[in-house]
């Protein structure tokens, strides 16, 4: 019951700046893999032009695969002349066409075995890393590890051409430290988070929990804020409190408001503050929400919002 797991397009986001009257231009160079491979990939962040590659793996229930890549800052002779700042993000999600294989543990580690970030069925994260200023070239290791835990039975409907998971890695490199902070300048940042879905034992349906954060990037107020979204698969079925469930239609479509409380912390989003609800929901978990829009009394609405995602974990805290 061997599945094909594939790691796609890695590929580099050329950005560029100006530092002490110097135009570095940053870019990845990819070697080819031997078939069968899954080793010796670089990212090289110095000369010009991008590259992608497809690798196909094959995993099954209770086997770990590991794949292997580097980060440098040379070529050659040849050294980046700035400090080096990159950004690498790891977005796990369905292959095109299918459903993603649920119970697959993705972990990215470092060349000492510190897993960095993680996420279980699908997701997204990032894992940010430098090159201080210096003579010499530099390199780092990362090992992207996957899993897939023995769950016994529940395993076999994995089994077959409509499941599958991929991997996207995407290195963008800069002059200027990325912020930690997972707003990367947007105004808005959505945190879309579920748990491991259960089988209800009379309906044969499965079920989860879901919870949705909202976190205000500027410097003022959202007030009376709202969200909507779409989500192409399951079903949220209810809202405990925070929030209400105001529009399910069309099918997909979500639109939630605020409680109404005329309680500042829970009807408003106060800068830098965040607000979050949660409910019940039907389906495996697995699916991002997309076409995300954040409102409010005072604002107009904003649909450039960051989107981070977590899936399959024990519980919402």
């Amino acid at each position: 019951m061997k599945k094909i797991l594939f790691i796609l397009a890695l590929v580099l986001v050329m950005l560029s700046s100006i530092v002490a009257g110097t135009l570095a231009m940053y870019t990845v160079s990819i070697d080819n893999l031997a078939e069968g491979s899954v080793v010796a990939k670089e990212f090289i962040f110095v000369g010009g032009g991008t590259d992608t590659f497809q690798q196909g793996l094959k995993i099954a229930p209770s086997e770990t695969t590991q794949w292997q890549f580097k980060v440098k800052n040379y070529e050659g002779d040849t050294v980046s002349e700035t400090d080096m700042y990159y950004k690498l993000t790891f977005n796990v999600q369905a292959s095109s066409g299918k459903k993603a294989i649920a119970p697959l543990e993705i972990t990215v580690k470092d060349s000492k075995g510190n897993a960095l970030n993680s996420v279980t069925g699908v997701g997204t994260f990032d894992v940010l890393g430098s090159f201080p200023l210096a003579v010499n070239g530099q390199e780092q290791d990362y090992f992207v590890q996957i899993y897939w835990p023995d769950n016994g039975s529940s395993d076999a409907k994995y089994a077959g051409s409509d499941y599958g998971t991929m991997i996207n890695v995407n290195a963008v490199a800069s002059q200027i430290p990325f912020s930690t902070s997972p707003s990367q300048g947007k105004q808005v940042s959505v945190h879309y988070e579920t748990t491991t879905p259960w089988q209800n034992g009379q309906s044969g349906v499965y079920q989860y929990n879901y919870k949705v954060t909202i976190t205000n990037n500027t410097s003022q107020p959202i007030n009376n804020w709202s969200i909507g979204f779409y989500l192409p698969t399951d079903t949220l079925t209810g809202v405990w409190s925070n929030a209400k469930l105001v529009s399910t239609s069309p099918p997909g479509n979500y639109q939630f408001l605020n409680p109404g409380y005329n309680n500042q912390a829970t009807d408003d989003i106060l800068p830098g503050q965040s607000v979050s609800f949660g409910g019940p929901a039907l389906g495996m978990g697995t699916a991002a929400i997309q076409s995300i829009s954040v409102g409010g009394s005072n604002i107009s609405d904003i649909t450039n919002v960051d989107l981070t995602c977590q899936f399959g974990k024990a519980s919402l805290n």
